[in-house]
């Protein structure tokens, strides 16, 4: 009978032992937290961002197409805080459960973008190297090589008015509101360099 009594407690005890590991086990599965940093303009996504996750100040950044992933989360609720350069920062909470993966994006807003950077490039492959707007042809007396004669416009007045994408002279030819449309008998810019440049002008048109 005692050796009886003996085997049930060793059981009882073994039993007692697995459901508490297998409860700390579930209990403390981490998760992870990917998604995608997107520009509200052009909807292309915004690499070399930074995403931040607090309470665990946990930072990555984005890979050249946006996306970023942070593995090994503890579960539990988070603030997710995307920064760029050029952009206004956005936040979002999400909620890890136990062993899940949370997706989400962001979307960022731009404060104009790099004229250096991001629209001179543009500018000078499509319409001042092979286009029509350098020193030597300046169409209408519009050259784009340079932040000086961008501003200068053409012998008509400006083609861009600061903080005012949408009544831009260069603008309206560039998206074919305005005809003729530019780059003129070549393909038209495609829909992010469009909306590079409207970031740019909406922001300012700065310098920089």
């Amino acid at each position: 009978m005692f050796q009886h009594y003996r085997i049930a407690l060793a059981t009882m005890l073994v039993l007692t032992i697995i459901v508490a590991v297998g409860c700390g086990t579930s209990s403390t599965l981490r998760g992870s937290i990917v998604g995608t940093i997107v520009d509200s303009q052009t909807g292309i996504g915004v690499s070399g961002a930074s995403v931040l996750t607090s309470p665990s100040t946990t930072t990555v950044l984005t890979d050249v197409n946006g996306n970023f992933s942070i593995p090994d989360v503890q579960p539990g609720v988070f603030t997710v805080t995307a920064n760029a350069t050029d952009y206004n920062s956005n936040s979002v909470t999400v909620t890890i459960d136990s062993g899940m993966t949370a997706n989400t994006n962001l979307v960022l807003v731009s404060m104009g973008g790099s004229f250096a950077r991001n629209i001179l490039p543009i500018f000078m492959v499509n319409c001042s190297i092979v286009g029509c707007h350098d020193d030597s042809t300046a169409a209408s007396g519009l050259r784009l090589n340079s932040y000086t004669n961008v501003m200068k416009g053409s012998r008509y007045g400006s083609v861009i008015y600061p903080y005012d994408a949408q009544t831009s002279k260069l603008v309206m030819r560039i998206k074919g509101i305005q005809t003729p449309r530019m780059p003129q008998n070549r393909p038209a810019l495609s829909t992010s360099d469009q909306g590079l440049i409207a970031n740019w002008i909406n922001g300012g048109a700065r310098n920089n």
